[in-house]
């Protein structure tokens, strides 16, 4: 474990002074961010060893040997295989190799597989996946050096590929869906054909295809009988230039030593150009750097399974795991004995956090002893790309030992299955219950509680303690920032803490516009609000029967992008006089996860267009724009009858409607 003492705040709690130390986990600077490399897709960690940068592939580097740990298998059975991981197969779908095929990738020419009495009817292709796309140009492969013991002949020329194509692919899904059986499977192309070459005489084979971004690559060696009887292969190589689109990094497992609550983070990146001068640096570079952040309260945050003697999955530990037979073929019982599905542990550890792309944010996770790190780098051209100079992970004391909470609809309580159900796109009053637990005095506790909301709410009520009086707060702040959900703030009068009340309970009003909702809490003390706390789900009152803080949304609305729109007044008149100036233009967004465009314009009847705006970072909920009866030269229109369009744009598609209103003055 390596993290240092950063600063000490001082955090004040019931009229009680304590110091807090805030401790920062350091990665890259004088901490090698290849000390604590877990996956790695197209990273380089080794060229800067204090900064995570991408890979940069070179027209004279092959790529393969530099990637690893491969997989020889399609879906390989190893214990630590992660999607993104290298693999390569022979034929689509469970076929034994007659070899080991990763010979043919690790840059080795004294490990190779020859034969002398291949089958014509061989399927003999193989697929590639470096993991993600990289930029491709190039693609090699040839026969051994030396000799055939048995027919005293060289490999070069005389095992040479008469016929093959190579085809290639980005789709990850179609790759995977691939029909295929146990004896044997049919060779079908990738979707993209690179090249074909039905008469070849070299032994080494360079084939040259357009710089283009690919994962997939697959070489397919057609009979040519009798003389495809001899077979010999050595190595495939892959060539490219530039960095790929995105390279992800992910570390180990962190010990942070005891249970805390994950602080911000303070990352420092920097933009870079590979030309002709070399590499320098590009400060508006179209690159990005994305960190996320989950917690675990154990040391792993993955499950390992076996089976029983009825075949019901049990949880095993990973040391046992390993001594499990794989199941490798179909027909491969799930017995006692063999190894089941490796899942996430979803009781002990959390969710990735979303994104954080700029220093000082703070990453909404529970509280942990344990964490991991993802880094996605991303570049939008072949030539720039971000480099991850450092990261600091501030870790903060517990507030409470932790903090329970569920929401359910006021009306109902108790829902069946146990899940908030209520129909998008109409305002519902919740009871939101939160019960705190402490393990010691030492836990400072909080005053004020932070939900985020999934759209523009209202406070209806606090309750206090065991008996849940009714109580004022300090004061309620409603935040809203621009593509982030509502926020509620509710400052308490008096402290929960191991001295004092440990049970509130908010009743609020929202509107859900998704097919679900996450009301998001978190805990903290106004005299240090860094020092913050998640809310988690769970049973935080008898009273409720929920146990979470998710609800689901039903109804015909969840079908539509654009619902519910609306001009007010009908009329409007806009003499300055105070009354009716200007007409609200409003209307309801469903579905939208991230903020998107939306246009509102002004037409006459006649079609011609007089005014308009465009609103961006849009999302989910009620969204109002108004008009002031101004066209576009902002000189005022003509009385009369006018039509308002309001039109989302998306990656769908564009949604919109058309409503009537009236200037009169």
């Amino acid at each position: 474990m390596q993290y240092a003492i950063a600063l000490a705040l001082l955090l004040l709690s019931g009229g009680m002074q304590r110091a807090t130390a805030v401790e920062e986990f350091r990665l890259g600077g004088t901490v090698p961010w290849s000390d604590w490399t877990g996956q790695n897709i197209m990273v380089d960690d080794v060229s800067n060893p204090s900064a995570l940068q991408p890979r940069e592939l070179k027209p004279d580097e092959n790529l393969l040997p530099q990637l690893g740990p491969w997989y020889r298998w399609k879906f390989p059975p190893a214990t630590q295989f992660r999607s993104g991981n290298p693999r390569i197969w022979r034929g689509i779908n469970y076929l034994r190799p007659r070899a080991e095929p990763r010979e043919f990738i690790d840059g080795d020419v004294n490990t190779f597989t020859a034969t002398r009495d291949l089958s014509p009817a061989s399927q003999e292709f193989y697929t590639i996946d470096v993991g993600t796309q990289v930029p491709l140009e190039r693609f090699v492969f040839y026969p051994p050096e030396g000799n055939d013991p048995y027919l005293q002949e060289p490999y070069r020329p005389n095992f040479a590929f008469a016929r093959f194509e190579l085809s290639a692919s980005n789709d990850v899904q179609g790759v995977a869906e691939e029909e295929g059986n146990p004896s044997g499977a049919p060779y079908q192309p990738l979707d993209r054909l690179l090249v074909s070459r039905k008469l070849n005489i070299d032994a080494i084979v360079e084939l040259t295809f357009p710089l283009q971004y690919l994962r997939f690559l697959r070489i397919r060696f057609f009979p040519d009988a009798p003389r495809f009887e001899k077979f010999a292969l050595a190595e495939m190589e892959v060539y490219g230039r530039g960095f790929p689109p995105r390279a992800t990094w992910e570390s180990k497992v962190v010990d942070l030593g005891r249970v805390v609550n994950i602080g911000r983070l303070h990352l420092a990146a920097s933009q870079w150009r590979r030309g002709d001068a070399g590499l320098t640096p590009a400060p508006a570079a179209p690159v990005g750097t994305a960190i996320q952040i989950r917690t675990g309260l154990d040391d792993t945050p993955i499950r390992y399974h076996s089976y029983n003697d009825i075949g019901q999955l049990v949880e095993v530990e990973e040391s046992r795991y390993d001594r499990l037979k794989q199941r490798v073929w179909p027909w491969d019982p799930p017995a006692v004995g063999w190894r089941g599905p490796i899942a996430d542990d979803a009781d002990n550890w959390s969710f990735w956090s979303s994104p954080i792309r700029t220093s000082g944010q703070r990453p909404r996770v529970p509280r942990g002893q344990y964490l991991q790190v993802r880094v996605n780098l991303q570049t939008e051209t072949l030539w720039d790309f971000a480099r991850l100079d450092s990261l600091a992970i501030e870790s903060l004391p517990l507030l409470a030992e932790r903090v329970l909470g569920e929401i359910a609809v006021a009306d109902d309580l108790h829902p069946p299955g146990n899940v908030a159900q209520v129909a998008a796109g109409v305002r519902n009053e919740w009871v939101y219950a939160l019960r705190a637990e402490f393990a010691d005095d030492a836990q400072a506790g909080f005053d004020a509680i932070r939900v985020l909301l999934p759209a523009e709410g209202e406070f209806l009520g606090l309750k206090i303690g065991e008996s849940l009086a009714p109580a004022a707060p300090d004061s309620v702040v409603f935040e809203s920032q621009r593509a982030q959900p509502e926020g509620l703030v509710v400052y308490l009068a008096e402290p929960i803490s191991a001295a004092g009340a440990q049970q509130l309970r908010l009743n609020l009003a929202t509107t859900i516009y998704g097919a679900s909702a996450h009301f998001q809490a978190e805990v903290f003390n106004r005299a240090a609000s860094d020092l913050s706390q998640t809310v988690e789900g769970g049973d935080a009152s008898a009273e409720l029967g929920t146990d979470q803080l998710r609800v689901v949304a039903t109804g015909a609305s969840l079908g539509e992008i654009l619902a519910d729109v609306q001009v007010q007044p009908a009329a409007f008149t806009p003499q300055g006089d105070g009354i009716n100036d200007r007409a609200e233009i409003s209307y309801s967004l469903f579905r939208i996860l991230a903020g998107t465009a939306v246009s509102v314009e002004i037409y006459t009847l006649s079609g011609r267009r007089i005014w308009g705006q465009i609103r961006t970072g849009q999302r989910a909920g009620r969204n109002r724009t108004f008009w002031d009866g101004r066209d576009d030269r902002g000189l005022m229109a003509p009385p009369g009858i006018y039509l308002a369009r309001i039109a989302v744009h998306t990656d769908q598609g564009t949604f919109a409607q058309v409503r009537n209103l009236a200037l009169v003055y």
